[in-house]
């Protein structure tokens, strides 16, 4: 989501009014911990993705993004919320992760993010036993229109990521690596006409699901058209539609910012709608004007041994700035029970 400055002092007015006008009252939520704030005291960090460490889960990391000038870049978090590194390489938009790439003779894990500078794509390597990340570089490939949302999808031994543009289209790129470099290739082009941002992939069925910030969500299943499976307007969903999550095949979560709260829809047809939540006050604070979200069903350990759930929240009390919440998905489980 781009800088709203003028609209932010009323997000909490606007999120309750909403709130209370709903057919149906968003279950409640509370985050276990927070990442630390940023040196800027703005909505400057976007999205994240969470890198599970299959070796010792209880050392997974957050990848988040920050968006702004002079300090853009990944941003790296414990599950406590402390910042452990940033690789400060430009204003980077939204991120997304996939295992076992080869790279270099290597096989790594690889997050992608979409950076806005030179309008390509940003890749860094993750170590998958220890979690140490090394900045790969830019795509071969620079795109006309800035990007600005990426999920990625992995079929077999290929990888793609799906690229949404400022103010209008989505694309999926084929990405591989050769002579130290990443190289990209357009696959095809999806009917987006509006701004949109967020995007998920359910890599078993291979359906991407993308968000149209103003109208809804998107479905395009591997062989069948594309059809909008949930509407603004309907269920509480409201502009803007900003990120999307899966908890395994089992839920797709949307972050409906206009109303500060989550979404969950079954992601397979008939696509019903199955609930909502807002994370409130506890002994962290809530979460208002979400952009990007992500959710693990791997077992973490502590408070998360049936997943966690994380979502950007677009200010502090605390002096201001953005960061982001980690709820255990027993908390949602439980309300959508």
């Amino acid at each position: 989501m781009e800088n709203k400055m003028i609209r932010k002092p009323y997000a909490a007015i606007s999120c309750l009014f909403i709130t209370f006008n709903l057919h149906a009252k968003p279950f409640e939520v509370h985050a276990t911990a927070a990442t630390d704030l940023p040196i800027q005291r703005s909505d400057i960090m976007d999205d994240l993705a969470i890198w599970v460490n299959t070796k010792d889960p209880s050392k997974s990391l957050i990848l988040a993004t920050n968006k702004e000038e002079p300090y853009g870049g990944l941003y790296v978090y414990s599950l406590d919320g402390k910042l452990k590194e940033s690789y400060q390489i430009g204003p980077i938009n939204n991120v997304d992760i996939r295992a076992n790439f080869s790279y270099d003779h290597t096989v790594m894990d690889i997050a992608a993010a979409t950076y806005k500078k030179d309008k390509g794509l940003a890749f860094f390597a993750v170590h998958p036993e220890t979690g140490k990340i090394a900045y790969l570089g830019l795509g071969d490939h620079t795109f006309e229109k800035t990007p600005y949302g990426i999920c990625l999808q992995k079929q077999e031994d290929a990888f793609y990521a799906i690229v949404t543009f400022k103010y209008t289209g989505a694309e999926k790129w084929q990405f591989w690596a050769e002579n130290n470099r990443i190289h990209m290739e357009k696959v095809l082009s999806y009917p987006i006409q509006s701004l949109a941002e967020g995007c998920v992939v359910d890599d078993h069925t291979g359906t991407v699901f993308i968000g149209e910030e103003d109208r809804g969500i998107w479905a395009f299943p591997e062989k069948a058209p594309g059809k909008m499976i949930a509407r603004v307007g309907e269920n509480g969903l409201t502009a803007d539609v900003e990120g999307l999550a899966l908890y395994g095949g089992k839920y797709l979560i949307a972050s409906s910012q206009g109303s500060c709260s989550y979404n969950i829809y079954k992601p397979s047809p008939p696509y019903s709608f199955l609930g909502s939540f807002k994370i409130t006050p506890g002994t962290h604070e809530g979460t208002e004007e979400t952009d990007g979200i992500d959710v693990t069903e791997a077992n973490l350990g502590g408070p998360y041994t049936n997943g966690l759930f994380v979502a950007h929240d677009n200010r502090s009390s605390k002096g201001g700035g953005s960061n982001f919440k980690l709820v255990p998905w027993d908390e949602i489980q439980r309300g959508l029970n």
